[in-house]
């Protein structure tokens, strides 16, 4: 973060805004610390090299990924050239080379450095970052003795959106703090260490900001300061009144932006190298120089880039693009957070997750678009341009080489899914179990489990009585991102060994038909849409126990399976009931009730229980439709073959009368709806009974 962002941008965001220059960068901060902290839970979810590009290529998929991998790649580049703009400034105090031929020469010597491997000198760059920070505190402190009042005044020159745009335009400068998060694999203990180094790094920069960015406009004056390309320099001559002490902090600037430049460079190249590995940019940007062992042909092209951003902009439109670069990033990476939450993804298990999810995520996203509102049409260059080069290389080049989706794809509407479909596509198991899915199986029912089963058994039993003396398959589905080959998957974990031998333990107990199939699946959706053709099942069950703590919508990943599969469906939320007894089955006078009824029935006379059917009506209802009502339950229990009885519920909320009625059962069933999209979010009555009731539950959904 320390370069051009402190010894260049002062002099030119406070043309924007005046006095108030410091109070733009703490609202930068403040704005940046959400996806500092997003970020931190993505990398221990993540932690592979590629940081922002891998996480929101893996959560919206690979066109999403070629356009923030490209605007990644040139906000670093923007920055890198805003850098050696600003070191030829302040070299100009040593020499009187002109500023973009001195920002040339200095990126070709860069470029030729990173060509050859010259990158890692990590030493040295603690030893600058140690000095500079010192000088730039000491530098702030002597300041204190020049404050000025009348400097201040008036604070905000160009009023409120003067200062928005100010925070807008230095959003580049704290570019860095969430860079750490690439190398995540690399750091011991992620989940305390990555989010406290983030959270520090920006602490300490911020206080640097603000302190010096306090100093240069009560001392020198805004006035003095506007169009200042090197504020720091006359800072400390106007200080020290010492051209000696002035001199070095010019040597300090230039070796640090030097530094930072370098930086930019090598961490922008491996951008379009990564992008080339996952088949979104051609083969030559990710070939490898045999004797260097660099990108080279990204290097070059990341060098011939910035140079025609030298070149063609000047300092202060690189700097607003760069901005809203970044801005527009750091909001993808928010929503990040609040997608793969949401969508329940099985894989994503961050070891560090967001302290108050999810008001973080959107005053950051809220916060990220207003400022991009205020860098006006930057922001729609810079978004349309990233746009329209990514949509061109995805559509023309890359789309024809992956066919990833990202979790929004797979959780999203599917269109992909259908039966001739399944005969073309071959599920993944682990090495030591054979999965034969190229034979005529069939099952009468199929037992779904993810792992987060509260009771596994309890479950196959429920299954075992569903399938009433026929086969039933037990599917343990494994969920990996959809870049894992699973052909690296070949060894079961020790939960899923000690779950085979308790299944075939209760296969021989209870004298069931029983078959156990672990299978590792980039799309939990498409693999149980494909066990369910393959069996050919009337049933396929699940156990999901709806909303849970840390989310904050209700929608259920699987959800998609209610209206498109061929069979069945049956939702179970286990409330550690071990015996069955009493089952209340609520009736609804819609296509379920059928199988409602029958369903009901049948685990009836399995578990020896009694059947009470309910129906809710509204307190205002007149007694001619409830006496209806009665009288068609009463014919509806008279065709069950086991013991039952009705009753009707009145109430003004259906929901909550519903659940407290459960308590005296030990079984819930309801047939279950396909929710519209909203619904799918939002709670529904059903998720309220599903999640909130105090007995176990069984929603159905008959087939298609």
């Amino acid at each position: 973060m320390l370069g051009s962002g402190i010894f260049v941008l002062p002099g030119i965001a406070v043309t924007v805004t005046g006095p108030s220059l410091w109070l733009s960068y703490f609202l930068a901060a403040l704005c940046i610390l959400p996806a500092a902290i997003s970020k931190a839970e993505l990398a221990t979810a993540m932690p592979t090299s590629g940081g922002t590009y891998v996480y929101i290529e893996r959560t919206f998929g690979p066109m999403a990924g070629t356009i923030v991998g490209l605007g990644l790649f040139v906000s670093l580049l923007l920055k890198s050239a805003f850098s050696l703009m600003g070191f030829g400034a302040y070299l100009s105090v040593l020499t009187s080379f002109d500023l973009k031929t001195t920002a040339f020469i200095s990126l070709f010597v860069i470029t030729s450095l990173n060509m050859i491997g010259v990158g890692k000198v990590s030493s040295i760059l603690l030893f600058i970052v140690t000095i500079c920070i010192t000088c730039l505190f000491t530098l702030s402190a002597f300041s204190v003795q020049y404050f000025e009042p009348a400097h201040l005044e008036p604070f905000m020159t160009n009023g409120v959106s003067g200062l928005l745009g100010a925070t807008a335009m230095v959003f580049v400068s704290f570019a860095g703090v969430t860079k750490v998060a690439a190398i995540a694999e690399e750091i011991k203990d992620p989940e305390k260490n990555l989010p406290l180094s983030i959270l520090l790094s920006l602490l300490i920069i911020t206080l640097v900001y603000v302190a010096v960015n306090f100093s240069l406009v009560s001392a020198l004056g805004p006035q003095r300061l506007a169009g200042d390309l090197k504020p720091l320099y006359h800072l400390a001559k106007f200080v020290f009144g010492d051209g000696k002490i002035a001199t070095f902090g010019c040597i300090v600037a230039i070796i640090t932006m030097i530094s930072m430049a370098n930086s930019g460079i090598l961490a922008a190249s491996r951008f379009p190298f990564a992008m080339s590995r996952d088949n979104l940019l051609p083969k030559r940007l990710g070939r490898i120089s045999r004797k260097t062992l660099t990108p080279i042909y990204s290097i070059l092209l990341s060098g011939f880039l910035i140079a025609l951003s030298i070149g063609f902009l000047n300092i202060e439109k690189i700097v607003k693009l760069a901005s809203a670069f970044m801005i527009l990033i750091f909001v993808f990476v928010n929503i990040s957070v609040i997608v793969l939450r949401e969508a329940r993804v099985q894989w994503y298990e961050p070891s560090y997750k967001s302290p108050m999810y999810p008001y973080i995520q959107l005053f950051g996203i809220i916060s990220g678009i207003a400022l991009l509102f205020t860098t006006g049409k930057n922001f729609l260059i810079a978004f349309s341009t990233t746009s329209i080069v990514g949509v061109l290389f995805y559509t023309f080049y890359a789309r024809k080489r992956t066919n990833r989706k990202g979790v929004i794809g797979i959780r999203g509407k599917r269109k992909d899914l259908t039966e001739e479909d399944t005969k073309k596509l071959q599920l993944n198991t682990f090495k030591n179990r054979d999965f034969n899915i190229g034979g005529e199986l069939e099952a009468n029912v199929v037992v779904s489990l993810f792992g987060t089963e509260r009771s596994p058994e309890m479950l196959i039993e429920m299954g075992a009585a569903l399938s009433d003396g026929g086969n039933l398959e037990v599917t343990h589905v494994t969920e990996v991102p959809e870049q894992t080959d699973l052909l690296d998957i070949i060894d079961e974990p020790a939960e899923l060994i000690s779950l085979r031998r308790r299944v075939v333990a209760m296969a021989m107990d209870q004298k069931i038909s029983i078959t156990f199939d672990p299978v590792v699946s980039h799309d939990i959706g498409r693999t149980l849409f494909q066990v369910s053709q393959r069996f050919h099942c009337n049933w396929m069950l699940i156990e999901w126990s709806g909303k849970k703590r840390g989310y904050f919508t209700i929608h259920n990943p699987i959800g998609w399976l209610k209206g498109h599969l061929k069979c069945h469906l049956g939702i179970f939320r286990d409330s550690g009931v071990r015996y069955i007894r009493k089952i209340l089955t609520l009736i609804k006078f819609d296509e379920n009730d059928r199988l409602v009824l029958e369903t009901a029935d049948h685990l009836a006379k399995r578990n020896n229980a009694d059947i009470t059917l309910v129906h809710y009506i509204s307190e205002d209802s007149n007694l001619a439709m409830m006496l209806q009502i009665e009288n068609n339950m009463i014919e509806m229990g008279k065709r069950l073959r086991s013991r039952s009885s009705s009753q009707v519920i009145h109430s003004r909320v259906k929901s909550d009368s519903l659940i407290a009625y459960t308590v005296e059962f030990d079984l819930l069933i309801f047939g279950s709806a396909e929710h519209k999209f909203l619904n799918k979010i939002r709670e529904t009555d059903d998720d309220r009974l599903l999640g909130k009731s105090a007995c176990s539950v069984l929603s159905v959904n008959t087939s298609k």
